[in-house]
């Protein structure tokens, strides 16, 4: 559930009258009464909200970490296709059946994970390997967790977003309207941090530029484009998710747009962190103290301007500004060292697994003090939002670079292997020789991952696309179980087997 409306009332001997309520919930002409509308949160229900969200997140890596394992040992100089379908039977299907029909049962699988990677790291002395290794390369500017990290993003989102309209979906992971942490509030948030992770500061005006050209332009017209469409077929939208004619496209913009700006205010890749949170800690003070947060969930404000139409969306803008600030400097300071030796790699495992401790304990304190709102991307949200990104990095690095590449390290021999090993992009650029079969041939484990980050966007596109398909052509809320189910593995079958024909020519759209 999320938030609810109390109201509190001073000299309540006299009774409250309601025809004279202000869009705030004031009372006017009694100096003796006031009445606020407070919107309160259940700290008890966001904590166990986020331990539903968070299992089926840990599960999804899991098993990508799992069909590395087993792709590279079944599998090692399989053709791609043999590789993508290996993959995707070992990915895509829990993914599916745990937001649905199987929902009842993360606990469960979560514990036989857990005992399943008890038994790898025993039966294959893993820690033990890992000790006797001169080096470990997390890769430079794109490191093979950063890449685990947009493609867990980008698969529970595309399975999240049509799998809500069918009946077998489980409720619980459905967005909060004010206040909560469930699955589907973590989208926007990872999305927003994906971007800073792979972003730079911004030190000039040509790279301001080529910010504006290349990022936020390219998605704000996507906004305007889907708003656009909505209102010409007349299916509406969700207006306490943006706004009225807002939607994720347009914040998206906008946070690239006006994070790549702040970010010429600072002169150094530190700097990023306490304007980050300077940022963070304002934007709270104006939701909590100068009553923004109040302003965006209350129902009776008319959205009769274009401010208080899309308030969800304008209001929550800075909190996704400082959030993406964040994550640039997160990434500053995960990759400021990549090729380490076994002391090196075990201290930075030490403090990012301090951070992850951190963030949690900011996460439990904001759940009680201010609560966790992805509509107004309060000071909660931002944390729980890291939170969830460096407890996936901590368990990437520990569990892909740290063990199974100890165990089953990437064959040095094959010709993409070096790019692979450093989380590299499969690029094939023009003018180099690159034939679709060469490019086809350097495609081994994380061949998903790999196409869902060289294509993430047109993913994203192809995703939402035939969402529309079936919510237009096979009504979803009609379905069985079963057909759900079906119909969910088919989606997503197309939606990653088209990125991945990219990746096998070396074809980069967005």
């Amino acid at each position: 559930m999320g938030s609810k409306a109390v109201i509190v009332q001073l000299g309540a001997s006299i009774p409250a009258p309601m025809d004279n309520r202000s869009a705030y919930g004031g009372l006017e002409g009694d100096p003796w009464l006031q009445q606020v509308v407070v919107f309160d949160w259940q700290p008890t229900e966001i904590l166990a909200q986020n331990a539903e969200s968070m299992q089926l997140i840990v599960a999804t890596c899991w098993c990508v970490l799992m069909a590395r394992v087993v792709t590279q040992k079944l599998c090692p100089r399989s053709s791609p296709n043999f590789c993508y379908g290996m993959e995707f039977l070992l990915i895509i299907p829990p993914v599916v059946l745990l937001v649905t029909v199987a929902s009842d049962y993360c606990t469960h699988i979560l514990l036989l994970m857990l005992i399943c990677s008890l038994w790898f790291l025993v039966r294959t002395k893993a820690l033990q390997r890992a000790c006797a290794r001169g080096q470990f390369d997390l890769g430079g500017t794109r490191p093979t967790v950063f890449t685990l990290v947009r493609a867990l993003t980008h698969l529970i989102t595309a399975v999240c977003i049509l799998a809500i309209d069918f009946s077998s979906f489980y409720r619980p992971y459905r967005k909060s309207r004010t206040f909560g942490a469930k699955l589907m509030d973590t989208g926007i948030g990872l999305f927003v941090v994906t971007m800073g992770l792979v972003s730079h500061r911004t030190r000039h005006i040509k790279d301001l530029r080529r910010s504006v050209v290349y990022a936020a332009l390219p998605l704000l017209l996507l906004g305007l484009a889907r708003t656009v469409a909505l209102l010409i077929v007349g299916y509406g939208q969700d207006e306490h998710e943006y706004g009225r004619d807002m939607n994720a496209f347009f914040t998206l913009g906008l946070t690239k747009l006006c994070g790549s700006l702040a970010s010429l205010v600072a002169r150094r890749d530190v700097h990023l962190l306490p304007l980050g949170m300077g940022l963070l800690v304002a934007h709270q003070m104006a939701l909590s103290v100068f009553g923004l947060s109040d302003f965006v969930m209350d129902e009776d404000v008319p959205r009769s301007t274009v401010f208080s139409a899309n308030r969800e969306g304008l209001v929550s803008l800075p909190g996704f500004v400082a959030m993406y600030l964040l994550s640039i400097y997160l990434s500053r300071w995960l990759m400021a060292a990549t090729l380490l030796g076994y002391s090196d790699m075990v201290k930075k495992l030490r403090r990012l697994l301090l951070l992850v401790l951190i963030l949690w304990s900011l996460f439990g304190a904001s759940a009680f003090a201010i609560g966790i709102s992805r509509v107004t991307c309060n000071f909660g949200y931002v944390v729980w939002t890291l939170a969830i990104i460096c407890t996936i990095m901590w368990v990437g690095l520990f569990g892909l670079d740290f063990v199974i590449n100890s165990v089953l390290p990437w064959d040095p021999s094959a010709l993409a292997v070096d790019s692979q090993e450093k989380g590299q992009l499969l690029e094939v650029q023009a003018g180099e020789g690159s034939s679709p079969k060469a490019a086809s041939d350097r495609i081994g484990s994380f061949a998903i991952c790999q196409s869902l980050n060289l294509n993430g966007l047109t993913f994203f596109l192809l995703a939402n696309l035939l969402t529309g398909g079936v919510n237009i052509f096979l009504k979803p809320e009609d379905r069985s179980q079963a057909e759900s189910v079906l119909i969910l593995l088919v989606y997503m079958f197309l939606a990653t087997k088209a990125v991945h024909e990219l990746l096998k020519r070396g074809v980069r759209l967005a």
